[in-house]
């Protein structure tokens, strides 16, 4: 392929593979750092950031003129104002322009643009704006956690991809995870050192379930993995960290962690290797046949050899890369002697990160710290000598779960960051998890995230911190939450929320009328103060006689919210965003409702009272069928466009069979009983056909002792290809919202 039909299929990007990839990587590298990159350097920059502009404004981007600055020691900056109809953009790489750009789209011209939708009706002249000069208070913007790559992205395709890796850009991110690809090297490095196929075969887990895996927690899950993923993976993956790279990000990308195939031990019978179990304490129905192997990193020759097999591998196929992540013993037993401890984690250390070395030179080390929440294991001695033979500039931390410490756990805990000395000199990035599993129900504390930030950034306490984060194990949900962080990633300064909530409204509806600013009251002391992770109405649990919810806020308080929210339909209601927030608010509310209805049906049914129980757990099914429909307005959250993402990666119909059955057990049973609704989700056709015909088996199963049990109905579903039913029609949003919510109060009224 020649060097301009490369650049025309990545949509004006010089850097998809090899040569043309490298150099552009040094010479944004080189940008990112002040350093003079010649003219050509910078209209890489520019360009890369005008064709962000294109697919997002279309025409209307040659109003905005694009021009390179130098970084300011080592941090990336920007600069915006707007004359006469022309907006003037300047930035140290593409991010930084894009960043300045949509920063001036949100202010000045009530713009946004997010996962769900955009609201871009843009004026006929843009606004005039005074000169501004912004320095990232960071080196680092970081995104995404290892399970993000399961519990959203994988099965988009390079559509998707693109708008993401625009969406990372008009909000600054910087450094993100880049974790697909990585099974075509690593099925290349294994088979070369002597695995046979067949072998490696047994090795893999299932698409949705490969995070875990390259977690170490499990193999051959669901598996094995299609050679077309495999083979479909490596293409895409190159077209995403071109992308990465021609916009001036840092991708973090995989490298050996310790965990080998079991044919290893064929190949090498005298390796002293350890067999692992995930979390024992806590998935005591993990299948033994996913049990793990760990190469000791004492055994630190071969450990080397086969870091360095895969390093060089992934870059003859990628390009080079600088930050490898490699994550031994997530929720794993640390394999350590009582008499050495401090020794062998030191030893640990050492030997990852010289691996690295061996690959790459230059390359360091990223490590998630979420093994160190086991604080009876990871006490700071434990810590401090794992990290204590890795230099302090070879190396890179992502706290990634920092908002877990607040109320009664943060008195008891702390922050592992804080815990640990601020990892005791070693540079690090602030982050924070806000959802478990990729649940959509509303949450986050809007109020600690931005005052945590501001606090931490300014603390004499902070040691090395480089980077502000965002680590959800799922995307796709709660915008308001990364809108909020990816502007704290941006600012010198605590946000003000009693000022950024109304300028928040004004971009994602138009405007921020009196009511609106009630809705949003109401909403920061309910939803948007909640610490939960994991969020599970009553009714997406596994049923029983005492069903109740995780997480979930849906009292009075926040129903008032709601109304107020809704009384805003006839000035907003154009609004795409407008509508999905109504959507999502009345869901949460009415779904509240039904917990409590259920609760009521299965007391009826512990005293006796049947007629009672099947009464009102129809109420409850009527109403989830309404709660159904109006998800179903929105395509992003119906399951069919999550099972149909799935089947459209196979190339035979046995494998989108294969990939659909695989889809759907990640976000319900998951694999074993501890995990099982973990990754729920308020999905149309999600709720009709799974959770309401899984509470129809159990109740049907009461009445007759012949109905088949709640395992064999699930495990059926799950077994049957995906065909929905048909939801229920919604004529009027407004209308059908202020239904339900008149229908709960009558549940509440009756009461």
């Amino acid at each position: 392929m020649k060097r301009r039909d490369l650049i025309k299929v990545l949509g004006g990007g010089a850097y998809a593979a090899g040569t043309a990839k490298l150099l552009g990587a040094r010479a944004l590298a080189a940008a990112a750092q002040g350093n003079s990159t010649g003219s050509t350097g910078n209209e890489n920059v520019t360009a890369a950031a005008r064709a962000v502009f294109t697919r997002l404004l279309g025409d209307r981007a040659r109003e905005f003129e694009l021009d390179f600055i130098p970084a300011e020691n080592g941090h990336l900056v920007y600069e915006v104002a707007a004359s006469g109809g022309t907006v003037s953009v300047k930035g140290s790489s593409a991010v930084a322009i894009c960043r300045g750009a949509y920063a001036y789209l949100r202010g000045a011209c009530r713009a946004m643009v997010t996962w769900s939708g955009r609201h871009l009706e843009l004026p006929a002249r843009f606004p005039d704006q005074a000169h501004q000069h912004v320095v990232c208070p960071y080196r680092f913007v970081q995104y995404y956690n290892v399970c993000t790559f399961g519990y959203t992205t994988p099965f988009w395709n390079s559509e998707r991809w693109q708008r993401e890796l625009d969406w990372m850009a008009l909000h600054g991110v910087t450094l993100p995870l880049a974790l697909d690809g990585q099974e075509a090297i690593w099925e290349r490095v294994w088979t070369g050192m002597g695995l046979a196929q067949r072998e490696y075969d047994k090795f893999t887990t299932g698409p949705g379930h490969l995070p875990w895996h390259r977690m170490g927690n499990i193999n051959y899950f669901d598996g094995p993995l299609p050679q077309g993923w495999m083979d479909q993976k490596r293409e895409l993956q190159k077209k995403i960290l071109g992308r990465m790279t021609e916009l001036g990000m840092t991708p973090v990308v995989p490298t050996f962690s310790g965990y080998v195939p079991q044919g290893f031990m064929r190949l090498h019978p005298d390796a002293r290797t350890f067999t692992l179990i995930w979390g024992p304490e806590y998935h005591r129905s993990i299948p033994l046949q996913t049990a793990t192997f760990f190469l000791d990193p004492r055994e630190s020759t071969l450990f080397k050899e086969i870091a360095k097999r895969f390093i060089q591998s992934y870059k003859a196929e990628y390009g080079v890369g600088e930050y490898y992540l490699a994550d031994p013993f997530n929720e794993m037993k640390v394999p350590v002697s009582k008499e050495h401890r401090l020794e062998d984690l030191a030893a640990y250390g050492r030997t990852i990160y010289e691996s690295i070395q061996a690959g790459n030179p230059n390359g360091k080390w990223a490590l998630q710290d979420w093994l160190f929440e086991d604080r009876e294991f990871w006490n700071p001695q434990s810590v401090e000598a794992f990290l204590s033979q890795v230099p302090e500039d070879g190396m890179l931390i992502i706290d990634y779960g920092s908002d877990m410490y607040a109320g009664e756990r943060g008195s008891s805990a702390g922050p592992i960051w804080k815990a640990n000395q601020a990892y005791f000199g070693k540079p690090w990035v602030y982050a924070m998890a806000h959802t478990f599993g990729g649940n959509n129900n509303l949450k986050g504390n809007l109020a600690f995230i931005a005052a945590k930030a501001a606090e931490v950034r300014t603390s004499s306490t902070r040691g090395n911190l480089v980077g502000w984060g965002m680590c959800p194990e799922g995307t796709e949900t709660n915008e308001v939450v990364y809108e909020l962080m990816t502007d704290i990633g941006w600012s010198e300064h605590q946000v003000r929320l009693e000022d950024w909530v109304p300028s928040y409204c004004r971009a994602r509806y138009g405007d921020c009328p009196p009511a609106m600013q009630e809705a949003w009251n109401a909403l920061l002391q309910t939803v948007y103060r909640s610490h939960s992770y994991s969020s599970r109405h009553a009714w997406q649990r596994r049923p029983s006689l005492d069903p109740a919810p995780i997480g979930i806020e849906a009292g009075p308080e926040f129903q008032k919210g709601v109304e107020q929210f809704l009384s805003c339909a006839n000035q907003l209601g154009g609004s795409e965003l407008y509508r999905n927030d109504a959507i999502e608010l009345v869901v949460q509310s009415a779904g509240g409702s039904v917990d409590h209805r259920l609760a009521e049906a299965c007391a009826a049914q512990k005293a006796g009272q049947a007629e009672v129980r099947r009464g009102k757990a129809q109420e409850c099914f009527d109403m989830l069928r309404r709660i159904d429909a109006l998800m179903n307005l929105r395509k992003d959250r119906r399951l069919e466009t999550w099972t149909g993402n799935a089947r459209s990666w196979a190339r035979t119909p046995d494998v989108a069979d294969y990939y659909d059955s695989n889809a759907r057990l990640l976000i319900t049973f998951w694999g074993w009983k501890e995990l099982e609704d973990y990754a729920s989700r308020v999905w149309s056709g999600l709720v009709r056909d799974y959770y309401v015909g899984r509470w129809r088996a159990f109740f049907d199963g009461l009445d007759d002792s012949g109905a088949p049990s709640i395992d064999v109905w699930e495990q059926t579903w799950l077994a049957t290809p995906y065909s929905p039913s048909q939801p229920l029609p919604v004529r009027d949003l407004v209308q059908e919202a202020q239904a339900m919510l008149a229908s709960c109060k009558g549940w509440e009224q009756s009461r």
